[in-house]
C-alpha cells in the first residue's frame, strides 16, 4: 500500500516566509538619476507614487543614486522623479537609469494646493517650490533670505537680522497666509494669522513650497492670501550628514549639523541642529537662534508613521526705528528694549494604504509659542497654543477621478499679559475650529482639475468682561460661526510646452484673539476674501526657456478695523467688519537654462491696490487713509534675479531684487504720525562655492553688493554690505 506525505505545518509556513522573504527583497528599489549628458544629478526627488498619492520619497546622494523599499502588495506603483532645472519624469518601477530632460521651471513629487498628492504641472495655482538642492547651495542661514526670490511676495523687515519680517502676497495683508511645518500650522492666534518669517533656519529644510491665492478650502482658517510650508529633511533620506560653519560681519557665527540614516526594520531617523549669533549695526541690534529638530520614521507593509518634533529659542534686541525720521519723534537708540521666543512644534503622521485605491491618514500636530517682550515700561508675556488633528481618506474612484475627503480640528489657546478680566487677572482665551472638506482631481488627457468645499465651524466659549478696558468689554456669551469656502482650479495643455491655468477661491481669516480681547463688539465675523486668476505658461527652445504670466484679482471685504471718528454712526461698537480692499495685478516669470550648467531666472510683479469704501459708508473709509489710495508695504513694481551655474570644483549665484517706492506710516506713533512714501531699493547678493576634496566644499555670501542704504520698513534701516564666508562638509549620502 502506498503511503500518501502531506507537508507539515512547519514547512508550508517556513515555504510562506521563504517566498514573502523573496519577494520583500524584489522589491528593493535601486537606480540612478542623470542629466541629458549623463552626469548624475545630486537633490532629485525620487518618489514612488499610485493612484492615491505618494508612497515614500527620497533625494538623491551626490552620486545621483536612490535605494528605497517598497512593500511586495503595491503592484500599480510607479517613480516619479523631479529636481531644479529639469523635468519631472514618471517612470515604471523596474527602470533603473532615470534620464531628465531639460526644463527651466523647479517642481516637486507634491506640492501645496490640494489635499490629494498631484504635482505643480498638474494644478491650476499658482506654485513655487524651493528645493533641496537650491537650499543647500545659497548657503542663507534663514529661509527668508530664499523666500525674497519668489514672485507676487514682498518681505518686510524692521532692520537687521532676526528684527520682525512680514510677508504680503498679492496684495493682501500680513496675517493672510497659513504657514506651516511638516503641514503643522504655526501661525500665531494672538496676532490672528500673524507669523514672523525671521526665525526660520534653513539648515533642517529640504523644501519650501508657496501657493500664492487663497486655500481655505484645502486648509482652512488664515490662507487668504498664501499658504506656504516648510518641510524638513526625511529620515529616507538614508545615511547623510551636513555640517557647516561660518563667520561674518558684525560678529556672525553660525554653526549647524544635520543627518538622516535608516535603521534596522525599516525605522528612520532625522536630526538636525543649529546655532548663529551676531550683532547689529547699533547698539542692542544683536540676535541669537537656537534650533533643534528630530524625526523618526517607521514602515511596515502598507502603513508608514513620522513624528517630529521641533524647537527654536531666539532673543533679539530692539533699537528702535533709528532710520527716517521726518517729524523728530525718535528720541534716540532704546538699549533695553528686547524680544524673546521659545517655540515648539510636534508632528504626527500616519498613514495606510488599504490597497491600491483607497488611503486613511491621521494627522496630528501642537505648535506652542511663550515669547516676552523686555521695554523700559517692564516685562510682558503672550502664550500661543495650538492643537491640530486632522483625518482624511483618499479614494481613487476612478482612473481620471481622485477625491479626498475628511474632519479637521483645531484649537487655538493665547495669554497675554494685557488681556485681563475686571479684577485684573489674566486668563485664557481659546476657540474651537472645526473644518469639514471634499476635494475631488480630476484628470483626462491634456485637461486637470481640482474641486473643492470646506464648511468651517468656529465655537468661542463666554469670556469675561473687563469694564476698566479701553474699550470697555463686556462678557461674551458663547457663539459658534460657519462660513463655507468653495475652490476651483484647472489648467489645459494646448500643445506640448504650452498650458493654461485658472483658480478661483476665497478665504476666511477668524478675528484672533487681540481682536477677541480689545472690543466690545461680541458678533466680529471671519475677514474673507474672493479671488480669481488666469495665467499662461509657454516652454521654447527644447524645454530650454519657459515664460509665465499670470492675472489675479483679490477683493478683501469685513475688514475689521476701529469705528471711531466719522466710522462711529455706522455702528455702536468699537471695531467691526466695515472696510473692504481690492488688488490685482501681474506676476511674470521667466526662466532660462541654455545647459546643465546655467541658468536664469527673472520675474517682474506689477501690483494695484485700493482702498475701497467702507460698508455703507458713501466714500467713508477707515482713519487716517483716503478712498482709494494704495495699501501699506505694497510695492506697485517689484522683481527678482537669479543666475546660477558651475564649472569643474566653482559654482556660484548671483541674485537680486528690487521694490519701487511704497506708502507706509510713521515708525514711532503709526498711522497717527502720518503717512511718507518709502523710496524704492534694489539689493544684489553673490555666493560663491569652491569644492575641495571628499566632500569638503568653502564658501562666501556677500550681501547688499551695491552697499546702498534702504529700508524695507519706513525708519528701519536693512544692513550695509556685509558678508559671510565658511566651510561645509557632505558626508556619506550628500546632498
Amino acid at each position: 500500500m502506498q503511503i500518501k506525505r502531506t507537508a507539515s505545518p512547519v514547512a508550508v509556513c517556513a515555504a510562506v516566509l521563504s517566498i514573502f522573504a523573496q519577494s520583500c527583497l524584489a522589491s528593493d528599489l535601486a537606480g540612478v538619476v542623470i542629466d541629458p549628458t549623463g552626469r548624475p544629478i545630486a537633490g532629485a526627488q525620487v518618489a514612488v507614487v499610485n493612484a492615491t498619492g505618494v508612497i515614500i520619497e527620497q533625494v538623491t546622494d551626490s552620486g545621483g543614486r536612490y535605494s528605497l523599499h517598497l512593500s511586495p502588495l503595491y503592484e500599480e506603483a510607479q517613480i516619479r522623479v523631479a529636481a531644479a532645472g529639469f523635468q519631472t519624469t514618471t517612470v515604471a518601477t523596474v527602470v533603473q537609469r532615470i534620464q531628465l530632460p531639460l526644463a527651466p521651471r523647479a517642481e516637486s513629487v507634491s506640492v501645496l494646493g490640494s489635499a490629494i498628492d498631484t504635482p505643480m504641472s498638474e494644478q491650476g495655482s499658482s506654485v513655487t517650490v524651493i528645493g533641496a538642492a537650491e537650499i543647500r547651495e545659497r548657503n542663507e542661514g534663514q529661509a527668508v533670505d530664499l523666500l525674497r526670490q519668489v514672485p507676487g511676495i514682498a518681505l518686510a523687515q524692521s532692520g537687521g537680522r532676526g528684527t520682525l519680517t512680514s510677508m504680503f502676497v498679492r496684495g493682501g495683508e500680513s496675517k493672510y497666509n497659513l504657514v506651516m511645518l511638516n503641514g503643522i500650522p504655526i501661525s500665531s492666534f494672538y496676532q490672528g494669522g500673524l507669523f514672523d518669517f525671521a526665525h526660520v533656519p534653513a539648515d533642517f529644510l529640504d523644501e519650501i513650497d508657496v501657493a500664492r491665492g487663497p486655500q481655505s478650502a484645502a486648509y482652512g482658517s488664515y490662507a487668504l492670501a498664501s499658504t506656504v510650508n516648510f518641510k524638513t529633511r526625511a529620515p529616507e533620506d538614508g545615511p547623510t550628514m551636513d555640517l557647516s560653519a561660518e563667520g561674518g560681519s558684525h560678529d556672525w557665527s553660525r554653526f549647524a549639523g544635520s543627518g538622516s540614516y535608516m535603521l534596522p526594520r525599516n525605522w528612520g531617523l532625522s536630526v538636525a541642529a543649529s546655532a548663529m549669533n551676531g550683532n547689529g549695526e547699533t547698539r542692542n541690534g544683536d540676535y541669537r537662534n537656537d534650533n533643534g529638530f528630530l524625526a523618526l520614521s517607521h514602515r511596515w507593509m502598507t502603513q508608514s508613521l513620522f513624528a517630529f518634533g521641533n524647537f527654536d529659542s531666539n532673543e533679539v534686541g530692539s533699537p528702535g526705528a533709528w532710520g527716517s525720521n521726518p517729524k523728530g519723534y525718535f528720541g534716540g537708540l532704546d538699549k533695553i528694549s528686547r524680544s524673546r521666543n521659545n517655540t515648539s512644534v510636534y508632528g504626527l503622521h500616519y498613514r495606510n494604504d488599504l490597497g491600491e485605491k483607497l488611503r486613511l491618514e491621521l494627522i496630528s500636530g501642537l505648535f506652542l509659542n511663550n515669547s516676552g517682550f523686555l521695554s523700559p515700561y517692564g516685562y510682558s508675556f503672550s502664550k500661543d497654543l495650538r492643537a491640530h488633528a486632522d483625518a482624511r481618506a483618499t479614494w481613487a474612484i476612478l482612473p481620471h477621478w481622485t477625491m479626498a475627503g475628511g474632519y479637521a480640528f483645531e484649537r487655538e489657546e493665547m495669554r497675554n499679559t494685557y488681556v485681563t478680566d475686571s479684577t485684573g487677572r489674566k486668563f485664557l482665551l481659546r476657540r474651537d475650529n472645526s473644518g469639514i472638506y471634499w476635494e475631488n482631481h480630476f484628470s483626462y488627457r491634456n485637461f486637470f482639475a481640482n474641486a473643492g468645499l470646506r464648511e468651517e465651524i468656529y465655537q468661542t466659549p463666554s469670556e469675561p468682561g473687563n469694564k476698566f478696558g479701553y474699550p470697555p468689554r463686556p462678557e461674551f456669551a458663547p457663539r459658534t460661526d460657519t462660513k463655507l469656502t468653495p475652490k476651483i482650479s484647472g489648467g489645459y495643455v494646448v500643445k506640448t510646452g504650452e498650458r493654461i491655468h485658472a483658480s478661483f477661491g476665497t478665504g476666511i481669516r477668524p478675528p484672533g484673539g487681540a481682536d477677541l480681547a480689545f472690543t466690545n463688539n461680541p458678533a466680529l465675523k471671519p475677514e474673507r476674501t474672493v479671488s480669481y486668476d488666469f495665467g499662461v505658461e509657454q516652454t521654447l527652445w527644447a524645454g530650454r526657456l519657459a515664460l509665465d504670466a499670470t492675472w489675479f484679482h483679490n477683493d478683501f471685504k469685513d475688514l475689521i478695523v476701529s469705528a471711531g471718528g466719522s466710522l462711529a454712526k455706522l455702528t455702536s461698537y468699537s471695531t467691526d467688519n466695515l472696510a473692504n480692499a481690492r488688488t490685482r495685478g501681474v506676476e511674470t516669470t521667466a526662466r532660462y537654462r541654455p545647459s546643465v550648467k546655467v541658468s536664469f531666472t527673472g520675474s517682474y510683479t506689477w501690483l494695484d491696490t485700493r482702498v475701497l469704501s467702507i460698508n455703507g459708508g458713501n466714500g467713508l473709509v477707515q482713519q487716517y487713509y483716503t478712498l482709494g489710495q494704495p495699501l501699506l508695504r505694497r510695492p506697485k513694481q517689484s522683481g527678482t534675479l537669479e543666475a546660477s551655474g558651475y564649472y569643474k570644483r566653482l559654482s556660484g549665484n548671483v541674485t537680486g531684487y528690487f521694490r519701487g517706492q511704497t506708502r507706509d506710516a510713521e515708525a514711532n506713533y503709526g498711522l497717527s504720525g502720518g503717512q511718507y512714501l518709502n523710496p524704492g531699493y534694489a539689493n544684489i547678493g553673490l555666493n560663491l562655492n569652491y569644492r575641495l576634496l571628499r566632500g569638503t566644499t568653502v564658501y562666501a555670501n556677500v550681501r547688499n553688493v551695491l552697499d546702498r542704504r534702504y529700508e524695507e520698513i519706513f525708519g528701519y534701516p536693512a544692513p550695509l554690505l556685509n558678508f559671510v564666508a565658511g566651510v561645509k562638509w557632505n558626508l556619506a549620502r550628500s546632498k
